[in-house]
């Protein structure tokens, strides 16, 4: 295997790793952030960390008690407010006996 042959192979390996990255951090209601360099990480840690200051974490017990393994939908609303933004995951999948 030559050269380019490794190098072609490394970016598929890259971008697919960049691309599970994004796909877990949707999922679980996450972000992913991307950085280049030293100077982009760092930027990227002070978003975390401002974000971290300024989050609210919410919890609930579901109407549905029955344990059979099943995939439940949340979804999360913000109503009369303009200036937050919502991440969360799509749902969860209920315990199984």
């Amino acid at each position: 295997m030559g050269q380019f042959e490794r190098l072609d192979i490394s970016r598929q390996l890259y971008n697919l790793a960049r691309s599970e990255m994004s796909e877990m951090a949707r999922a679980s209601g996450g972000k992913n952030f991307a950085a280049a360099n030293l100077q982009e990480a760092r930027a990227a840690f002070a978003q975390v960390a401002n974000e971290i200051g300024t989050q609210y974490s919410l919890g609930y017990y579901p109407s549905n008690k029955t344990r059979d393994g099943r995939f439940r939908q949340i979804k999360v609303e913000l109503r009369g407010v303009k200036s937050a933004n919502v991440r969360a995951r799509e749902g969860y999948y209920a315990p199984k006996q």
